[in-house]
């Protein structure tokens, strides 16, 4: 078993944005980002705890900033009117001053960012438990913004409550306070729909039904909220062919290796005997996440992952046996699960948003000739962040630092750069008009070519 540490390690493309929105909680992910704030093993650790020491250097040898700073704040407070909000001052100036390092993926957290993104951790959420995107709805003619449903989590409030993949939420809040999610806008309609464990959830849907004269049948829902488990992997077998596998996953999180092992056994239960893994628009996440997702294809000893530091030191991760507790039992890698994927005939599907912990998904498969990759060039995001909690430096919050680049066993450099995929495919433009999570096969012929190559029919 590896021991652990306490500071965290991500893989992470902050950039990028994701299409699906956790509903009632949306706001707090995806992007993208929770489920990094795990601890890291040793042979990391002790490199990242070298670099980020702390000494008190004498204030006399500041840099020139921090006096001209100084000064321009007196020469504010002596010609304001109104002043300034000393606290909000404060904290912006440590998001503009990370902001302003060069670091395009470092970050300021204030404690309650840093408590939402520990939260976000687990892979848990307050709210229904639904996928949305925003979309259009035509009604009597006219085009309306709508919430449309994409996912209904198991074992969710909306689950239990009715709610069904494809309906379109239409007004946002109930009763007197009921709202127009079009009149609300995307950002607006969220706020109304997010609450606190324990309150209700008001909306009405329009769900698609020829039976009805209008084409829909109008449903007022009055859902509780509750703690739900986040869904960072979907499966479903190809329209086109009952023996293609399709696996969508959305992110790297505590939960994703538990559902990407669900997600797979039930496809193959079902009789599906090639596999398309979509890492289209994911935009990453964390590491012990992947590392776990990985050690299903690889064999034991296998490297996973090779990380520099800016100082010259390096580390590596092999494929083994891992047991991190039942606190974070979801990066937890069993004996006999390691390599029970490997002959699996699979392929890789991406795109220009799949980034950073994706990218070394879809390079370690295809570097171990595991899969080809199929789509579009990658983001191309090779480096990795570290989570520093600064309460021990007497600061509220946390610091997100780029501390090392990564790379996969071709030790190929695809920071900047990408990945380019083994059949370049790009869609047509009719598929532009559809929001990516409800394409039609049809239409995806990026999904196409997969399974055309997947089956060995090129």
């Amino acid at each position: 078993m590896k021991k652990t540490q306490k500071k965290h390690i991500q893989v992470k493309n902050k950039k990028v944005l994701t299409f699906v929105a956790l509903l009632c909680v949306v706001c707090t992910l995806i992007s993208a980002t929770g489920c990094r704030y795990v601890t890291e093993v040793v042979n990391r650790q002790e490199v990242v705890e070298h670099k980020i020491v702390i000494t008190q250097a004498d204030k006399s040898g500041l840099p020139d900033y921090v006096a001209d700073l100084v000064k321009l704040d007196e020469v504010f407070r002596a010609y304001s009117y109104d002043g300034y909000d000393e606290e909000l001052f404060g904290e912006m100036l440590l998001k503009y001053y990370i902001a302003a390092t060069g670091d395009m993926f470092a970050e300021y957290m204030n404690a309650e960012e840093y408590e939402a993104y520990n939260t976000e951790s687990t892979g848990e959420f307050v709210g229904i438990g639904v996928s949305i995107i925003d979309t259009l709805l035509e009604i009597n003619g006219y085009n309306y913004k709508t919430l449309q449903v994409i996912s209904v989590f198991e074992n969710s409030p909306a689950l239990e409550g009715g709610v069904k993949v494809g309906d379109h939420i239409v007004y946002a809040g109930g009763g007197e306070d009921s709202e127009l999610v079009d009149a609300l806008g995307y950002d607006q309609a969220l706020n109304k729909m997010r609450g606190e464990e324990g309150t209700v959830a008001e909306f009405t849907v329009y769900r698609p039904d020829k039976s009805e004269i209008s084409g829909f049948k109008i449903i007022e829902f009055a859902i509780e909220r509750k703690k739900v488990i986040t869904e960072s992997v979907r499966y479903r077998i190809s329209a086109s062919d009952s023996k293609v596998g399709i696996v969508n996953i959305t992110g790297f999180d505590q939960t994703t290796a538990t559902q990407f092992k669900k997600a797979v056994n039930a496809l193959i239960k079902s009789g599906c005997e090639y596999f398309v893994f979509d890492v289209r628009n994911n935009p990453g996440g964390n590491l012990l996440s992947i590392e776990a997702v990985l050690s299903y294809f690889l064999q034991r000893n296998d490297l996973i992952i090779g990380i520099e530091y800016g100082d010259g030191t390096s580390a590596a991760d092999y494929v083994s046996p891992v047991n991190y507790g039942p606190q974070y039992e979801g990066f937890n890698v069993a004996y006999n699960e390691i390599g029970m994927y490997r002959d699996l005939k699979s392929v890789v599907l991406t795109n220009a948003n799949t980034a950073s912990a994706a990218e070394l998904f879809t390079a370690t498969l295809r570097d171990y000739e595991l899969a080809k990759v199929v789509g579009e060039k990658t983001y191309g995001k090779g480096c990795m962040q570290t989570i520093v909690p600064l309460k021990e430096y007497g600061l509220e919050g946390a610091l997100r630092v780029t501390t090392a680049m990564y790379f996969s066993a071709s030790r190929k450099i695809y920071h900047e750069i990408g990945i380019e995929p083994d059949y370049a495919v790009a869609l047509p433009e009719e598929a532009y008009e559809y929001n990516f999570f409800v394409l039609p096969e049809e239409l995806d012929t990026q999904l196409q070519k997969a399974i055309e190559i997947v089956k060995g029919e090129q």
